[in-house]
């Protein structure tokens, strides 16, 4: 039997209920390599309602091998007035538990996702568990750093200097590094990583089912577009948080340059964040209040049906949303940025562009517009692109050797330390 505990915190479990997510939670089981997962978001408290944050972390029980259990980030309302030691407290509670759930259930390996307060998190629970700690590495997190002006966790960690540190001293202890992609790859090696150990773990296995759907079978999205006028007319759309790093507001700077050079083209904004106002304050500002539409959050069934009826897609910044609209056959115009060179290759896929030249991206998605064949063409191309990096299955093997090889690396060391004991004395 093999077990894996997984620190992450991308989601609360409401979020992936709420956005249909479910896939990104199974595939943490490796199809039937992992025959127990253990997935915990430590500071999901953050997210709840105030009288909500406090408490026994929750445990929910996804299936009969998958357990979900979230943090909280205090252990009473009481103490909320003392934040600092309330929220150690509460850390030390869910440390103990994970513990004991972990040696209960004979976890072989810990999972991180990122290397900072997750990264202690692990190494701590690696070590007191004595087995080999993996860290999925899902972005270059100095250049979100620079944009946004902020560490990665201000709330915790006041400077950046402090999580660079953490960072230096993380890395070389993680057994195995897998990035998201070559460029997230590349960062965690920058930053101390061990290329011995190194690997890419794809967002493929981790989409939903209806993405993958042939486009004449997908569902017809005729109701979501006429909801906002769009049955029957040209809009280019982006899938993002709206927060700083996502650079939303260069979407909105291309949909009013379009239409400022004589092109009726509405902007489709899919998702939600801090910036929502501020954005669509931006949009009333540039003369583009009636053409640019905020969609909010949408299921993963919303956007496998809309995705494919958009003209051209604007990527300044898609993490795993970029391979669901690669899958949907539309052309894409992108920032070259992060990893999405590895996805839209310059007059084939789509078009790439200097980073922050909101100009040049307005430059691509017209010529798109106007050479509906070519577009046409891309999408075609990406479709196919994405069809043959993104496999799942084969994504999947590849993860299950990877686990197989660093199970198989760390047994052989724990038994050469245990025999050099013996002989010791």
């Amino acid at each position: 039997m093999r077990v894996i505990l997984i620190l992450d915190t991308s989601y609360t479990l409401k979020m992936v209920k709420e956005w249909q997510l479910g896939q990104a939670l199974e595939s943490r089981k490796l199809g039937d390599y992992f025959d127990r997962v253990i997935s915990v978001h430590p500071l999901a408290g953050l997210f709840e309602s105030l009288g909500e944050r406090f408490g026994e972390p929750v445990i929910t029980r996804l299936d009969e091998s998958h357990v979900f259990v979230e943090g909280k980030i205090g252990v009473s309302r009481i103490w909320r007035f003392i934040p600092p030691l309330n929220f150690i407290l509460a850390q030390i509670r869910l440390v103990r538990l994970l513990l004991g759930m972990a040696r209960e259930a004979k976890v072989d390996v810990v999972r991180i996702g990122d290397p900072y307060y997750l990264g202690l998190l692990g190494l701590l629970l690696a070590k007191l568990l004595k087995v080999p700690l993996v860290i999925r590495v899902g972005g270059r997190y100095d250049e979100i750093v620079r944009v946004t002006g902020r560490p990665m966790m201000p709330g915790l960690f006041k400077f950046r200097w402090i999580e660079k540190f953490i960072e230096r001293f993380v890395f070389p202890r993680c057994d195995l590094i897998a990035g998201a992609n070559e460029d997230n790859l590349q960062y965690a090696l920058e930053n101390g990583g061990r290329s011995e150990v190194a690997t890419i773990f794809r967002y493929g296995n981790l989409i939903h089912a209806n993405h993958w759907h042939e486009l004449n079978i997908r569902e017809s999205a005729d109701n979501e577009l006429a909801e906002y006028g769009l049955i029957n007319k040209r809009f280019v759309v982006t899938v993002a948080r709206l927060e700083p790093v996502k650079r939303v507001e260069d979407v909105i700077r291309v949909v009013a340059e379009l239409n400022r050079r004589g092109h009726l083209v509405k902007g489709l904004i899919v998702g939600d964040g801090v910036l929502r106002e501020e954005l669509e304050c931006l949009a009333t500002t540039l003369g583009a209040g009636n053409a640019v539409i905020f969609a909010g959050n949408r299921t993963q069934e919303w956007l496998a049906s809309v995705l494919p009826r958009a003209t051209v897609i604007l990527s300044p910044q898609m993490g795993r949303a970029l391979t669901e609209a690669a899958l949907a056959g539309v052309p894409i115009v992108a920032y070259d940025y992060d990893w999405q060179r590895e996805v839209v290759v310059d007059g084939e896929t789509g078009y790439l562009v200097s980073n922050e030249d909101w100009m040049g991206l307005s430059d691509k998605a017209e010529h798109i517009l106007t050479h509906p064949d070519i577009g046409k063409k891309m999408g075609e191309n990406v479709r196919e692109k994405v069809l043959e990096m993104m496999n799942p299955a084969r994504l999947e093997r590849h993860e299950q050797n990877e686990y197989a090889k660093l199970l198989k690396r760390f047994s052989t060391k724990t038994d050469a330390d245990l025999k050099a004991v013996k002989r010791a004395s």
